[in-house]
């Protein structure tokens, strides 16, 4: 039992001085020797294709502009959040003289279909630079920045994430909430998830926008219903949440001193958000899930920050009562169209 608790002690530090020291890659071999994988977790200058919403990148540093928000990888589909700065192989609205193939001019908020490569490369300044060049200047530290060439596009009907896409994965899927056979179920276009199998839905969910995270297991062939296998299931709108106790995901956001809450695109109060234990300046941004029960109540405009110090009142959804904890990452699906991250 000795020598083996010496081993693994051996083997651990070992493996921690391999994290410690990142091995050297020669740029020389890459593509030989090397592979550089991407966020598309994919070889970086591989062609692939990918489908997914064109959003608008961050106004500072290097990835404004169009960015994609990959929904799905070489046909498979994915709820992680990947985005991806993206340029034209010539320009937008371009017309291949040889196969006639055009890269359209492109719309925020709509989802295509690209053909095209992961390429990257160092953005930025080293750190060390700043300890030579001293004064007012704002520069962006160094880093490597993933970038997708379109080589073709199209624009495509939107993405809507279905059981069958997720076959033994755990995914968020969305749908309306009815009753049948005793049963409730999860009802999609053209497929059904039985999310409780000894019971309806109740009164207040029946009918309502409701989802479900967990693995989906096929009753048969087709592959049109499911059972809901490890899940759960909560209602989607704020408004059917009225007056409940609720868990949302979302991004916590801060200007100016002022904090609040952002659920799929709405902003919302958080009854002393900053307040609560725990809480840091560093959750600007950040994902976080929000407990508490879900009032409405008039409170001073979101949108007014910048521009007066007594703001006019407007009614918002408040949490009261909150708890919040951080989250890794949030879903694509959680994510609105316009608000990259």
């Amino acid at each position: 039992m000795k020598i083996i608790t010496q081993a693994v002690v051996v083997v651990f530090l070992g493996a921690v001085c391999l994290e410690a020291e990142p091995q050297n890659i020669p740029v020389s071999q890459l593509d030989s020797g090397y592979s550089l994988i991407g966020k598309l977790h994919v070889r970086l200058n591989e062609v692939v294709k990918l489908e997914g919403v064109v959003v608008d990148g961050p106004f500072k540093g290097y990835e404004g502009g169009f960015n994609l928000r990959v929904q799905k990888i070489q046909g498979r589909a994915t709820q992680e959040d990947i985005h991806i700065v993206i340029h034209p192989f010539r320009k937008w609205g371009a017309t291949e003289e040889v196969d006639g193939t055009t890269i359209p001019i492109l719309k925020m908020g709509m989802t295509y279909e690209m053909v095209g490569y992961e390429t990257g490369g160092y953005v930025g300044i080293p750190g060390k630079v700043f300890e030579v060049i001293r004064g007012g200047m704002q520069l962006s530290g160094l880093y490597f920045q993933e970038t997708f060439v379109v080589i073709k596009a199209k624009e495509i009907e939107p993405v809507l994430f279905e059981p069958a896409m997720f076959r033994s994965e755990y995914a968020l899927i969305q749908g309306q909430a009815e009753s049948r056979q005793g049963k409730s179920f999860l009802i999609g276009d053209g497929w059904s998830v039985v999310v409780v199998g000894d019971s309806p839905w109740p009164k207040h969910v029946e009918g309502k926008q409701i989802e479900t995270w967990g693995m989906y297991n096929p009753e048969g062939i087709p592959l049109k219903t499911f059972d809901l296998v490890d899940g759960q299931w909560r209602l989607v709108r704020l408004e059917d949440q009225l007056g409940q106790e609720v868990r949302l995901r979302g991004r916590a956001r801060v200007v100016q001193d002022q904090w609040w809450f952002n659920y799929r695109g709405v902003d919302l109060y958080v009854e002393n958000l900053d307040k609560l234990p725990g809480w840091t300046s560093e959750n600007h941004w950040k994902p976080v899930e929000i407990r508490g029960r879900l009032e409405k109540a008039k409170m001073p405009r979101l949108d007014q920050v910048h521009l007066k110090e007594n703001r006019d009142l407007q009614e918002y959804f408040i949490i009261r009562n909150a708890k919040w904890s951080p989250l890794p990452s949030l879903l694509n699906i959680e994510l609105p169209s316009d608000d990259p991250e």
